[in-house]
């Protein structure tokens, strides 16, 4: 028990005195832009590979084909870091994921602060992915790093995988690593909140409904078939759908029940011609209980319905599947989730919530090539994700190095 006390203390030593050099690299990958899309990599893998090999990392740049970016449309090119923090062998391997990427910091005069600047003010880091998701990986290294000063033996690996892409669905980023074999281990930990641990996400099912008309003079309309007023039922059944699903909760607490998204439409070309197609877009986001055919299907059957009782009613429903994804799920009595709880409790003193979220992450890769995973890291919902002045509270950052520092102790030493 002493031991175990002085280990500890040790590592909660090791990364206070890192303290300026955690949030120092915190602040150089915020003023390293990484917006996607377009998607620069270039400059911020240059840099981790310099800097994680100065750390004491073995470091694999991997680069996505060219030939593979320019068939998805992408002008820049796409490249995934590995690294990897030897032991020395026979232990269980550690992965820590998080993402290069970040969304576009939008227009700086809204910004209190310059988006790329890793302003330090009122305790926090301010900048674009100063929590999502350079924020986790700041972590994620520092843990690493930090275990790698004590005196431990490390018998497993710490891997570092960091990717392109996940912005936009990760494809070539978590997927693409996942898929050729780059990354082995024992488990994963995916970006994710301090304040709760994440088991479960939402499958994504995204469709397009197009119905047809006939165009025709606005002051000869019934000569004409308008689509748009053909797709205001369409609209209506959604919403019919979206409260029979509100009846079917998901059993994960966090994950509420399947939800119906109309984000785009679409519809005629000029106000005095009746329109001949409607278009719109919608996203569900499907919980463990449902399956993506499930809600595709009851989706058909709707239209079906519509038109039996409408013989003009011409619909076309298609699949959207450059980010479909079935829903992803850890059990509840993982051996990784009641690590990471001993970790948490160890320096906080307390457990977190288990819960499910209506989101998708990295995590899923990892999962489909047999690595259980779960997503913790840094920061909360409440920092800005996204949104202008987005920020990382510091105390929160070297807190939530000391839980995974604590948790890669107890894991590959």
């Amino acid at each position: 028990m002493n031991d175990i006390h002085t280990h500890k203390q040790q590592l909660f030593q090791v990364v206070e005195e890192m303290r300026p050099e955690i949030i120092g690299f915190l602040q150089r990958l915020i003023q390293i832009p990484s917006e996607n899309p377009p998607g620069n990599y270039i400059e911020i893998s240059t840099f981790l590979q310099e800097g994680l090999t100065d750390l004491g990392f073995e470091v694999q740049v991997i680069s996505v084909p060219d030939e593979m970016a320019s068939a998805a449309g992408l002008p820049t090119p796409r490249k995934n870091i590995i690294a990897t923090l030897r032991g020395s062998g026979g232990g269980r391997n550690l992965i820590f994921n998080s993402h290069l990427d970040t969304v576009p910091a939008g227009d700086p005069e809204q910004w209190d602060y310059p988006p790329f600047s890793g302003t330090i003010a009122n305790g926090r880091i301010y900048g674009r992915g100063a929590t999502d998701s350079k924020g986790r990986l700041s972590a994620y290294i520092m843990a690493a790093v930090a275990l790698a000063r004590t005196s431990l033996t490390r018998n497993g690996d710490v891997i570092i995988a960091a990717t392109c892409d996940e912005e936009t669905g990760g494809i070539l980023g978590a997927g693409y690593i996942n898929q050729n074999g780059h990354v082995h281990g024992d488990m994963v930990i995916v970006e994710g909140y301090s304040n709760h641990i994440v088991r479960a996400m939402a499958g994504v099912l995204q469709l397009k409904i197009t119905t047809e008309g006939i165009p025709a003079h606005a002051g000869y309309k019934w000569k004409g078939l308008n689509a748009v007023e053909k797709m205001a039922k369409v609209v209506q059944g959604l919403e019919n759908l979206q409260k029979e699903l509100e009846q079917e909760p998901s059993s994960i607490p966090g994950m509420k029940y399947t939800t119906v998204n109309i984000g785009t439409i679409q519809g005629g070309t000029k106000v005095n011609v009746v329109p001949a197609t409607c278009e719109i877009e919608v996203d569900f986001r499907v919980i463990p209980e449902h399956s993506l055919d499930q809600i595709y299907n009851r989706v058909a059957s709707l239209l079906e319905v519509l038109k039996k009782n409408d013989p003009a009613f011409k619909v076309k429903l298609t699949r959207i599947t450059d980010f479909q994804t079935d829903p992803t799920i850890t059990q509840e009595d993982s051996p990784l989730i009641s690590e990471l709880q001993e970790a948490v409790q160890e320096v906080t003193g307390r457990t977190l919530p288990v819960v499910g979220v209506l989101a998708q992450a990295d995590t899923r890769w990892f999962i489909q090539n047999g690595i259980p995973g779960i997503n913790f890291g840094p920061g909360t919902s409440e920092n800005n994700i996204h949104g202008f002045n987005e920020y990382m509270e510091i105390e929160d950052l070297i807190q939530t190095t000391k839980i995974l520092t604590v948790l890669a102790k107890n894991i590959v030493c």
